[in-house]
């Protein structure tokens, strides 16, 4: 969020002499949004690839102790951008980041891919618009006799850019607000005797409206992050 898309939102006008307070607040509340969330918000960082492939394994879920590493199969072309996420066989639904297509799906070790998974594989589960959960329509992990739960989930995918979600935008302009208040919780004070009190007046983030919104577009690493039922 840069200081003009602020005003925009808010209606706001920012003076010289707070837009230095203001920028540090954008960038306070970026930070605290990103650990709510469980992702970056910043639109350039989105698409960063966190798996790099050093190669594919020459059959679908072999057992570690069987894959011979000096002969795997030539790694894909990422499309988007690779994030990892916690896999568990036994679930039925697997949480991702929102995102708005889907490329690639994998299980993966340390580099090397274990399976890649075809598209009638897995169900993307969408919801107001996004993908947030792929349905695991049967058990990806095809051995049968080693514990698959030490692969990651990677997915590569066109993660939402927040900058076009103006519910999450108008939250995040309402933190700015809040937090660049130096008196945002001081209901009165008396000058000569410095006494004060506070309003008990609830962060932006916290409140019930706005956590309904946040959970639209939370992640599986977010600290909002709950299971949710489908």
């Amino acid at each position: 969020m840069t200081i003009q898309e602020y005003q925009d939102l808010t209606g706001l006008t920012v003076a010289s002499s707070n837009i230095a307070l203001v920028t540090a607040q954008i960038n306070r509340t970026r930070r605290i949004l990103e650990r709510l969330l469980g992702y970056t918000l910043n639109s350039a960082d989105r698409l960063d690839n966190e798996y790099t492939e050093t190669g594919k394994t020459q059959s679908d879920c072999p057992c570690p102790e069987d894959v011979d590493l000096s002969n795997l199969q030539a790694p894909d072309a990422v499309v988007y951008g690779y994030r990892l996420f916690t896999y568990h066989k036994q679930d039925r639904f697997l949480a991702i980041d929102p995102a708005t297509a889907v490329a690639k799906v994998k299980l993966v070790k340390d580099g090397v891919t274990y399976r890649t998974l075809d598209a009638d594989d897995y169900r993307l589960q969408w919801k107001n618009g996004i993908v947030k959960f792929l349905e695991q329509t049967e058990c990806w992990c095809l051995c049968n006799n080693c514990e698959c739960n030490n692969v990651q989930l990677a997915v590569d995918a066109n993660w939402i850019d927040t900058d076009d979600y103006e519910d999450l935008q108008l939250i995040w302009a309402d933190m700015v607000t809040y937090y660049a208040d130096p008196k945002f919780d001081i209901k009165s004070e008396t000058l000569g005797s410095h006494s004060y009190t506070r309003f008990d007046t609830p962060a932006p983030e916290t409140d019930s409206v706005s956590v309904a919104i946040l959970r639209k577009y939370v992640g599986p690493n977010g600290s909002l992050y709950k299971t949710i039922t489908l």
